[in-house]
């Protein structure tokens, strides 16, 4: 009996995944129910949605490196933390009542408390780009075609993880990221795609391709971005609504809607 279950399980066929290759990627649209118009744009670098705010990090590229909040109803910006030029910020998460901000090439992670009082500062060996957490680690991006889980207390790498598609070539470029529902979504950096990838593989399930943001800009708008500095970067998730918060750098607008896989 023990020969024959043995013979029927190696005949089971294993998920793409696990055989060591990627299903083709869905298709995702984004439709968009809101939109916040903010008083002042921002070199956006990280987005989150905590406790009924938005919260915004900054690089320095047209302005300083801020930490941001954001009143979703009425688009006021107030700086909570500027830091001018002396680093770039880049992607941000709140952990266990703790704030993290990364920089892009210094190398410093900055921590903070819930009043925003810096606590001791970590160092990240790598370059900073997205960062988010899943309960128990920090995983962070660099542009490199892999994402790392770090520690929180001490920021060490504690895995790596190598981003796939079902094609050739590397993923790269994977930047401002959030968790959500166990799923990592990213935009890839100077595109208007957004991935959703699965943590534990590695593999791109589906992308999402936002140029509809763009095209429903004014021409004012338009003006203002007109940068290839200026792209989409900024996801941010409320749990309690279910809504995904996306922006881009220097946009005035933060669209607020829902992912939907197309038929």
């Amino acid at each position: 009996m023990r020969v024959l279950l043995l013979g029927l399980l190696l005949v089971i066929p294993l998920p793409l995944a696990a055989a060591g290759k990627c299903p083709v990627p869905k298709k995702l649209n984004f439709v968009a129910e809101n939109m916040i118009r903010r008083d002042t744009p921002g070199f956006t670098e990280g987005l989150e949605v905590h406790d009924g705010a938005i919260y915004e990090s900054t690089g320095n590229v047209f302005g300083d490196s801020r930490i941001n909040r954001i009143d979703p109803k009425t688009g006021r910006v107030t700086a909570l933390v500027n830091a001018g030029k002396s680093y770039f910020g880049e992607g941000m998460t709140f952990f266990a009542g703790k704030l993290y901000q990364m920089t892009w090439r210094e190398h410093r992670v900055f921590v903070f408390d819930q009043n925003m009082r810096k606590l001791p500062e970590l160092s990240n060996p790598r370059e900073g780009w997205g960062l988010t957490n899943d309960g128990t680690s920090l995983i962070f991006s660099d542009g490199t075609p892999s994402f790392f889980f770090a520690d929180p207390q001490t920021f060490a790498i504690t895995r790596e993880v190598k981003i796939k598609s079902d094609g050739p070539g590397e993923v790269a470029g994977l930047n401002e990221l959030e968790l959500i529902d166990g799923k990592l979504y990213g935009n890839l950096f100077q595109t208007q795609t957004i991935v959703r990838i699965d943590p534990a593989s590695g593999c791109v399930e589906a992308r999402a391709n936002m140029g509809s943001l763009w095209r429903s800009f004014t021409e004012a708008d338009k003006k203002q971005v007109m940068s290839e500095e200026n792209v989409l970067n900024g996801i941010a998730y409320d749990k309690a609504t279910g809504l995904f918060y996306v922006t881009g750098k220097r946009w005035r607008t933060i669209f607020v809607g829902r992912f939907g896989e197309q038929k």
